[in-house]
């Protein structure tokens, strides 16, 4: 099944997947959200929505919408403050930030590590250089380091990059530590490039980066999905 996007960061999200091969819907940001039901209708069904920053009540709406229809949703608050915050990520399947963001979402609730994760099913969070943490319900705490990069050019795409891998892995249904590991690699090669949308990919390319980065098993996974006979 497809995943679904939304938010501010939607279309260079969206441009990752697309690169990756992996079909995503984008719900490009406006001031009210679009229904689920219809979108669905028309774009056939999805199993994940990503709800990125946007309009307060958009993603409230979205969230709204995925806990009535009982569909996974993957949490970026952005800079959502307080009570919208903590109501926002109810329910989430996955929670996903920058450290930064994380902080400034504990700082406006008041809530804890694990109250947080009473809130969410898995919370994955990147930490700059020291890679992305994973940490989830019934499982062991995560750490994946960062991916190996050529050189930086332009960090602007990185975030959503990395989202984008994330999300086109756990599409395809790899475990979490491989879809951060995907989503570091595509970071890795936003980096090397001007803009939020400025890099392309070459599937063999990729694959062989992971080896570097990842290991040979890692590799042989992704080529499954990046190079199909």
């Amino acid at each position: 099944m497809k995943t679904a996007v939304t938010g501010a960061a939607a279309l260079a999200i969206s441009h990752g997947m697309n690169q990756l091969g992996k079909p995503v819907i984008a719900l490009e940001p406006g001031q009210t959200a679009f229904d689920l039901i219809e979108v669905m209708e028309q774009s056939g069904p999805f199993a994940l929505l990503h709800i990125g920053a946007d309009d307060p009540k958009v993603m409230l709406s979205y969230a709204e919408q995925c806990r009535d229809l009982g569909l996974d949703f993957s949490a970026d608050p952005g800079t959502l403050d307080g009570a919208d915050a903590a109501e926002f990520i109810e329910g989430a399947k996955f929670l996903v930030t920058s450290q930064d963001r994380y902080q400034f979402l504990q700082g406006v609730t008041g809530l804890s590590d694990d109250e947080i994760l009473k809130r969410v099913r898995v919370r994955v969070t990147t930490l700059d250089a020291e890679g992305t943490e994973i940490v989830g319900h019934d499982m062991d705490r995560v750490r994946v380091p960062l991916a190996r990069a050529r050189e930086l050019i332009d960090p602007a795409g990185a975030p959503d990059a990395f989202v984008a891998g994330l999300l086109a892995a756990l599409g395809w249904g790899m475990p979490l530590r491989r879809a951060a590991e995907i989503g570091s690699q595509l970071s890795a090669v936003a980096l090397e490039s001007v803009g939020t949308r400025g890099y392309t990919l070459n599937p063999a390319e990729f694959v062989h980066r992971l080896e570097q980065s990842y290991g040979a098993a890692c590799a042989a996974e992704a080529s499954a999905y990046l190079l199909p006979e």
